[in-house]
Parts: structure tokens; C-alpha cells; sequence
């Protein structure tokens, strides 16, 4: 705390400046400066007598500063005058952080759980509107009918996921690793160009394909269709139908979807 007695003042009120102290008598160093005499105490209880008062919201620290009148001829002098002060500080305060602090979700080191696979179901259907599916069971079609085939999962449409179409193939069997194999979609892409046309997959979220129904090398009468698929984030750059050159995980590691059996018959003339 720094408090000034106005040099004038006091000489005008016979008051000698060189003879002030605080509230303890050996507290007695000044400064006079402009006209002022400043004196100095830190704010704190006991120093040079300091008081110190408190309540809900500030402290306040009290003193006193004696100035004692000039000695008269005969040695005599008056009472001393006395001149209190105080300073008071709020006990409230503010702060800011000067780091700034980005939050990051920490997936490592934490429970990892792993949940169960995706649903997915394929389906044929009689148009190209994907609006009228073929019951379950035989189909008999005639050559060179279009096979519309249609590929859904639940998690990506409930999610916001697209579905790739990895691969599609025809076999002779229902088993889908039958080593006889007719590709329809290989690597994302449609192995014959004039036989098959990828509609939708990725960044959509329907998988869906037309293919034309024809005879397998071995002329099988009957055949099942085969599906991979794979979900992807329709955000990112690789969901899209861009053909690989490696295949990436399914959704299904261990068995395709299928659809089947088609059978062919042929067109009346």
C-alpha cells in the first residue's frame, strides 16, 4: 500500500514531515516527492501494525501514519496528528489459460469390443425399377432376359453406409465355392461390359446390377448368382465404383449371398 500527505499541508498545520511513522514507530522511511510525502507498507497482517479486516466479497488492511508538530524554542511540542487509512482488495478473481487445449478421442489403450457381422440379403427382381422381387424357389427365365439383382444391408441403411459390390459370380450349384465359376462383377468391376451393367454401388446405398441371362460354358440348365459386398463411408473418396486391383474385406468373410436357382427356357417364336 503507498499513501501521500501533501508536503504543503502538513508545513501549513506545523507538522514535520521527517517525523511521521506508521502505527509501529521504526516504520518510518519516506519519499517526498511533487510535493507529496509517500509512504509505503505491504499489504499484509502485522506488517508496521497493519490490520487486517474481512468479509464475503474483500480484505481490507488498515494503518495509520503520526506526524508529530515541529519542537517549539522551549523544547515543548503539541500532540501528534494522526491520519488513518485503509486499502481494501475483492477476494474474487479471474484467469484465463493462455494453451489451447483440442480434445481428441483416444481409441487406443481403452475396451475394445467387436459387435456382430452385417445383415445383408440380395434379391431378384422382375424390373428395372428394383420395386418387384422374385419369390424364393425355382425362376425359369428365357435366355437372354435381364436379371435385375438388387443387394441390401440393414447396418448401411440405418447408419448412412453405401454398399460396394466386390464381386458377383454364376455357378452350376448352390454351393458358392463351387471352383466352376461365371464372373459377372470381379474387382468392383463388370467383367463383360455387353453382358453386365453395375446401376448402383457406392456412394449410394443400395448395391444393384443387371445382368443377361445366358448359358454357362458346360450349358448348365440351372444357375445360382453369388454375391460379396462390402459397406463404406459414401464421405470418403474410396467408396466409389472404382475398379481394383485387389479385393477388400466383405461384409461376409466366410459365405457370399445367393440367389437361386434360375433356370432357362427358350423364347417361343
Amino acid at each position: 500500500m503507498r499513501v501521500g500527505l501533501n508536503s504543503a499541508a502538513l508545513l501549513a498545520g506545523g507538522l514535520d514531515a521527517s517525523s511521521a511513522h506508521l502505527a509501529h514507530f521504526n516504520c518510518s522511511a519516506y519519499q517526498e516527492s511533487n510535493g507529496m510525502v509517500w509512504f509505503e507498507v505491504l499489504a499484509r497482517e502485522g506488517s508496521c501494525g497493519t490490520q487486517l479486516r474481512t468479509n464475503n466479497t474483500h480484505a481490507s488492511y488498515s494503518n495509520v501514519i503520526i506526524v508529530y508538530p515541529f519542537t517549539g524554542e522551549n523544547g515543548s511540542s503539541s500532540l501528534p496528528e494522526s491520519f488513518p487509512f485503509s486499502c481494501s482488495y475483492p477476494l474474487d478473481s479471474e484467469t484465463s489459460l493462455d494453451v489451447a487445449i483440442r480434445p481428441r478421442l483416444s481409441v487406443e489403450a481403452g475396451v475394445v469390443g467387436t459387435g456382430p457381422k452385417a445383415r445383408a440379403s440380395m434379391s431378384l427382381y422382375r424390373n428395372g425399377d428394383y420395386t418387384d422381387p422374385y419369390s424364393a424357389g425355382l425362376i425359369v427365365l428365357p435366355l437372354g432376359t435381364s436379371l435385375h439383382v438388387g443387394v441390401s444391408v440393414m447396418e448401411a441403411e440405418v447408419n448412412g453406409f453405401a454398399v460396394i459390390l466386390e464381386e458377383c459370380y454364376a455357378t452350376p450349384s448352390a454351393d458358392s465355392d463351387d471352383p466352376e465359376r461365371f464372373f459377372l462383377i470381379q474387382n468392383r468391376c463388370p467383367s463383360d461390359h455387353r453382358l453386365v451393367t453395375v446401376e448402383e454401388s457406392g456412394p449410394s446405398l443400395p448395391g444393384r446390377f443387371t445382368a443377361t441371362l445366358s448359358l454357362l460354358p458346360g450349358s448348365y440348365n440351372t444357375i445360382y448368382l453369388h454375391c460379396r459386398a462390402r459397406m463404406c463411408n459414401p464421405r470418403q473418396p474410396s467408396c466409389s465404383q472404382r475398379c481394383l486391383s485387389r479385393v477388400a474385406r466383405s461384409v461376409s468373410s466366410e459365405k457370399p449371398l445367393t440367389i437361386g436357382p434360375i433356370s432357362w427356357e427358350k423364347a417361343a417364336e
